[in-house]
């Protein structure tokens, strides 16, 4: 919109601006707008001997109380958008890991080495992920938040039962379980702001992670010097 050319609107198409400043050209232009029209109507009653500039100032002030109540409200329905994402999250979290852990308890070969890693590593030693498809109808896409602290042996295990629990819903067959299906998730290169689980066997920690730790953070972190905890047995190894 250009001055040079005219008011930025009119009475009958009226336009205010709660994206920018509150003295914003367009506003103090459609203040203008507002102003004339006011004493237009109300021009000759008792009282109402005011004047243009009166009117459009007392409309932009008006206009700094809409915009923030508007910013206020666009704050609002972003923080509900982000807890409603969040608890989402954590509800995949959750079920992830109890999937998991139910996996670990139907395999009898592995399942006293299964259940205590899943049960070592806890519902915050999962993997969480997110989407770009938050809180939309269709089918999402979730991207896998990398924990850099886990193992490969730890990664390993945790993808094996993934693997098992899906051999468990076809049950041997072509046709499958009833029951809702796992969301799809895939690798990326998103990571994880989560805090690593205290009190693992070093072996549950990737060692390049480890080692680059400080001693305050080793201290905190409170491992446990053990190792050979994670072999895979061989009937189940890829």
């Amino acid at each position: 919109w250009d001055s040079k050319h005219g008011p930025c609107c009119t009475v009958e198409d009226f336009r205010i601006d709660l994206e920018g400043l509150p003295r914003s050209e367009w506003n103090k232009s459609a203040a203008l707008v507002f102003a004339a029209e006011y004493l237009r109507r109300h021009r000759g009653h008792q009282g109402e001997n005011l004047t243009l500039e009166y009117v459009s100032q007392a409309w932009l002030t008006h206009v700094m109380a809409l915009r923030t109540r508007y910013k206020d409200k666009q704050r609002d329905d972003l923080d509900r958008k982000e807890h409603k994402a969040r608890n989402r999250r954590r509800q995949r979290k959750h079920e992830l890991y109890s999937r998991r852990l139910q996996t670990a308890y139907e395999y009898t070969e592995i399942k006293d080495r299964a259940v205590a890693i899943v049960e070592s590593l806890g519902q915050d030693g999962m993997s969480s992920d997110e989407s770009d498809h938050e809180g939309h109808r269709g089918e999402a896409t979730y991207h896998i938040l990398d924990k850099d602290w886990h193992s490969k042996q730890v990664t390993s295990w945790l993808r094996m039962l993934d693997s098992l629990h899906l051999r468990l819903r076809y049950n041997g067959k072509w046709q499958a379980t009833a029951g809702a299906w796992p969301h799809f998730r895939m690798t990326s290169l998103r990571e994880s702001k989560g805090s690593p689980v205290k009190g693992l066997p070093t072996d549950f920690y990737c060692r390049n992670w480890y080692g680059a730790q400080n001693t305050f953070v080793k201290e905190q972190l409170q491992a446990k010097n053990q190792s050979g905890t994670l072999a895979i047995p061989s009937q189940y190894a890829k």
